[in-house]
């Protein structure tokens, strides 16, 4: 493994020919990839000052903390401009190294327009985040962009302070018409890239820890297990409204997501159950098989010829699931609430229309503890860990029970 050493210069004296003690440069050593980089640190001291050991000035030194700490600083200065480049697949060489310790390349100070350093950012995600977060978290570079343009704000370290987190608040109510869950997604993505900021020594500017994470916990819409049988039995006149039918229904009692039923392949089908590795979490999963699961695998087996399920257009999925479920009349009428801010916004909308696939993954929690399964059970089949979010299925099983009970007794 590279490691970074310090040696004082091994230099003669012209005059007496031999090795120089007095007021000695200290070089750094570092070598990597068969090159080896030698680079002055900027300090001189006497040999006998330093403890060539440790590859330190000697403590007994006036002025040996100050200058142990500057190469500590140096140390840590090159580690992070390796690191850097093999995030970023980039060739390192003892140039490469000397032009980022001088300053040639110059990366972003507090003054300096953020966007540079936000794709190097995006860069450095490909290597441990998924394609989807990616996505997300361009996006939301696209969104500052725009901001920036129309608020004519000048997109800097220093300039995200308070002032900018109320302009930019307003700008995603008021001019976007945003409501707190996507406002509070591209929030989370600039805290990130801020939080990677400071690590990377681009910014000392902390003011964005004090913005709290925005998240609003909407209404679990889903279809009641006579819906699902409703929509499963339909016949429909257009093969693509049948194929999604398909594809959302077996999300319905698997509880899969839509990145994981397309990718399904033959050999995932084994012994009776679903054996994967879930797209988001990369996490391995199996799920058994079920009557409706099962009929729904053996009528598409054949349809695509390397995976077991057919392969719809993902910007056609929302419009052909709501064209299907429309055509199945799944009109039951949903009242979705959103807040921007503390603002509240109500709207009513027949199922069909408020429904995203998503809500099949709900459907499939709903009705499994509505029907008597643990939650326990629901969150091993469906891979969710935390415990707070699917104790919220609880409250629409009791209502619906209660509700139930209502209608049977009076």
């Amino acid at each position: 493994m590279a490691e970074v050493k310090f040696y004082l210069e091994k230099r003669k004296d012209k005059t007496t020919g031999k090795i120089n003690t007095i007021n000695v440069p200290i070089l750094l050593f570092y070598s990597f990839n068969g090159k080896r980089l030698q680079y002055y640190s900027g300090y001189r001291i006497d040999a006998s000052k330093w403890d060539e050991e440790r590859m330190k000035v000697k403590k007994n030194y006036s002025e040996a903390a100050d200058i142990n700490r500057e190469l500590t600083k140096l140390e840590a200065k090159v580690e992070d401009i390796h690191n850097k480049a093999k995030a970023l697949g980039e060739k390192v060489s003892p140039e490469y190294f000397r032009d980022r310790l001088n300053g040639k390349r110059k990366d972003a100070k507090n003054g300096d327009l953020i966007w540079d350093s936000y794709k190097e950012y995006l860069e450095s995600l490909k290597v441990t985040h998924t394609k989807k977060s990616i996505q997300e978290s361009t996006r939301t570079n696209i969104v500052l962009k725009d901001f920036s343009k129309e608020r004519r704000w000048s997109m800097t370290f220093d300039s995200i302070d308070t002032i900018f987190w109320q302009e930019f608040f307003d700008w995603c109510y008021n001019t976007k018409g945003w409501f707190n869950n996507y406002t509070g997604t591209h929030i989370n993505k600039l805290k990130a890239f801020m939080n990677w900021s400071v690590k990377r020594g681009y910014t000392t500017n902390l003011e964005f820890r004090r913005v709290r994470r925005m998240q609003e916990n909407t209404e679990i819409i889903y279809l009641t297990f006579e819906e699902v049988q409703q929509f499963l039995n339909h016949k429909f006149k257009k093969e693509e409204y049948a194929q999604m039918r398909d594809l959302y229904c077996l999300g319905c009692f698997t509880g899969l997501r839509y990145s994981d039923i397309s990718r399904l392949l033959p050999e995932n089908i084994l012994n009776d159950k679903i054996v994967y590795r879930v797209v988001k979490t990369k996490e391995p999963n199996i799920i058994p098989l079920n009557q409706y699961s099962r009929k729904i695998l053996e009528r598409n087996k054949s349809i695509h010829p390397i995976y077991s399920m057919p392969q719809i257009p993902k910007v056609k999925t929302s419009e052909y699931l709501k064209a299907a479920m429309k055509e199945a009349k799944l009109t039951r009428v949903v009242q979705i609430v959103h807040f921007k801010g503390a603002e509240r916004y109500e709207e009513s909308k027949p199922l069909w229309d408020a429904a995203t696939f998503h809500t099949s993954k709900k459907t499939f929690v709903t009705n499994f503890l509505e029907r008597g399964g643990s939650l326990t059970t629901a969150m091993a089949i469906t891979g969710n860990k935390s415990y707070s979010v699917m104790r919220r299925y609880f409250k629409i099983a009791d209502t619906f029970k209660a509700k139930e009970m209502e209608r049977i007794f009076g």
